[in-house]
């Protein structure tokens, strides 16, 4: 069985790479935790549902690492090193 994911509220724009390839609930849609709920209301119904945090919180992936779900760490840091390192590929060219 697939699994299915929850996206935190900090990933914007996500779902629209998502759409017709995962399935996924969203902090905020109906019957989830609404926006701005706390990490361990977020982490609770998750564990409850099944569900894989999508993230880029690095206190919302330790929370889950202590309840024992699956996180996945948008790690935002990762993401701007690979553009300067592109970006001095590029000007290096």
């Amino acid at each position: 069985m697939a699994k299915e994911f929850l996206l935190d509220e900090n990933i914007l724009g996500l779902d629209r790479y998502l759409k017709n390839h995962v399935t996924f609930r969203k902090v905020g849609d109906n019957n989830c935790p609404s926006k701005e709920s706390d990490d361990p209301d977020v982490v609770k119904y998750a564990k409850e549902h099944n569900l894989v945090i999508v993230t880029n919180d690095e206190k919302m992936k330790k929370q889950c690492d202590v309840v024992g779900i699956e996180c996945i760490l948008n790690d935002l840091t990762t993401v701007a090193k690979r553009v300067i390192e592109y970006s001095d590929k590029t000007q290096a060219s």
